[in-house]
Formats: C-alpha cells, sequence, structure tokens
C-alpha cells in the first residue's frame, strides 16, 4: 500500500502536485484548485502539530481507520472536513498559486521526513506514524485525483 514513508511515493505526489494549475477544475466538490493547494497544506499541519482540528465523533472510528487506510478502497468524493480546515480557507491568502503549491508540497515532505506527528487524528483516534504516512498520501492522493492529477 503506498505511503509517504516510500521516497518514490513522495516524488510522484510531488510531481502530480507540481501539475496542479490554478486554472483547473475539480471533477467533484466545490472547492477551487487554489482551495484544494491551501487545504493540502493545512491538513498536513495537523499531524505536525502546527494547526488543531478538534476531535469529530464518528460511529465506530476503529472501523472507519481500517476502511480509511488499510482496506485499500478509494476514498469517497466529497467527505466531511473537520470545521476548523473549512474555517481556515477563509483566511486571507495573497499567495500566488505557484507560491501555495510550494507550501503544499513543503508540509507534504516535512510529513513524509519522519517529524514527530501528533498523537490523534480529528477522525480516526490514536495514529502511528505509519498511520499518518499512509493517511497522508491518501489525503493527497483523493483530493489530486478531484482535480484530475
Amino acid at each position: 500500500m503506498k505511503s509517504l514513508a516510500s521516497a518514490d511515493v513522495v516524488s510522484e505526489t510531488r510531481e502530480r502536485m507540481l501539475r496542479v494549475c490554478a486554472e483547473d477544475r475539480a471533477l467533484w466538490g466545490q472547492m477551487t484548485a487554489t482551495q484544494m493547494v491551501r487545504h493540502l497544506s493545512f491538513a498536513c499541519e495537523v499531524p505536525l502539530g502546527e494547526r488543531t482540528a478538534e476531535p469529530v465523533m464518528v460511529p465506530m472510528p476503529k472501523l472507519l481507520k481500517f476502511m480509511a487506510l488499510r482496506s485499500g478502497l478509494e476514498w469517497g468524493k466529497n467527505l466531511k472536513t473537520p470545521k476548523e480546515l473549512v474555517r481556515a480557507l477563509d483566511e486571507a491568502c495573497l499567495a500566488e498559486f505557484d507560491e501555495l503549491v510550494a507550501v503544499a508540497v513543503g508540509k507534504l515532505e516535512t510529513l513524509a521526513g519522519g517529524a514527530r506527528c501528533v498523537e490523534n487524528h480529528p477522525f480516526f483516534g490514536p495514529m502511528t506514524a505509519g498511520d499518518w504516512m499512509r493517511w497522508g498520501y491518501l489525503h493527497a492522493d483523493h483530493h489530486l485525483r478531484q482535480f484530475g492529477r
């Protein structure tokens, strides 16, 4: 299973991120390409401990975690996002698109580089370093597929 623990997977994901253009349109959902790139940055900030997201009560979090990280099933469209990450997109941003992509790539690479991660995911609860590496890949892949990348 692909994970950010693999340098090849990190490289592939970086290249896919660098192919996103500001003009790209989502195949599903309502985010713009700019919002998606910012969302990837903000989402990586959660495991890195740079941004907090309160726990979200979900039924059977252990089963949800298994299904999301280990089942091999592709993530569905229009998944729930922690409210803190939704609100973060309302924060003022004057950066150019290429700068935003560079920040998102940097956050992904920091996560992949073995940075110490927080202990819990807002939906899945306790996470190991391996769980975070798998989540990081799957989350980026989900949104890159959303934009045809």
